[in-house]
């Protein structure tokens, strides 16, 4: 990798980054809470920033996105990109599924956990009181119970603290995977290194 290709690949992450991640979360904030609003927008703009693209109205940036778009989609770290995308995409949908359950099944202990710690008074009494997760005879089932139990009240307890900043933010993140995965299968039908030659 040369010079030229990393600066035109920092170019074209920064911008990409700069655009979506702010939009999402001034949408999100101020215009719409639900998530299919928010993905409706950072589509839009997708489709705009395609057309654009292709049709070469966007100069030296428009080039640059084009050729490095073009090198990711046919080269061997395609893959890579959409493992990753895949696995995040896991990582932030798991996290806003516990918070959801730290906040509905497991309200009562999330509750009891938060008042004994603000109080100060979080002792052996207090902890005699949580229900617990409902656990199977299976040791190793009834460890993974355990385990979605603690991180169910820890990011719901982190998300109260936050005042809905993690669930809102891990939302947009959860949402921009998917549009990630997205754009990437419409460049890659869209922008072929054929079609750049003839370019």
């Amino acid at each position: 990798m040369d010079r030229t290709d990393l600066k035109e690949k920092l170019v074209t992450i920064g911008i990409t980054a700069a655009v979506f991640l702010p939009l999402r979360l001034f949408v999100s904030q101020y215009v719409s809470d639900h998530w299919l609003g928010n993905l409706g927008i950072a589509t839009a703009i997708s489709i705009a920033l395609i057309v654009l693209v292709k049709k070469g109205k966007m100069g030296r940036i428009g080039t640059m996105f084009r050729n490095q778009i073009t090198k990711t989609m046919w080269s061997k770290s395609a893959k890579v990109i959409i493992c990753t995308l895949v696995l995040f995409m896991a990582y932030f949908g798991t996290t806003i599924l516990l918070i959801d359950r730290g906040n509905t099944i497991y309200y009562d202990d999330k509750q009891i956990l938060a008042d004994g710690m603000a109080d100060r008074r979080l002792d052996a009494d207090e902890i005699s009181r949580l229900s617990g997760p409902h656990t199977d005879d299976v040791l190793l089932v009834s460890s993974i119970q355990h385990l979605e139990y603690v991180f169910s009240i820890s990011y719901a307890m982190l998300n109260d603290a936050t005042h809905g900043w993690l669930a809102n933010l891990h939302l947009i993140m959860f949402i921009e995977q998917m549009e990630a995965l997205w754009l990437l299968w419409v460049f890659r039908k869209m922008f072929k290194p054929a079609q750049m030659v003839a370019a």
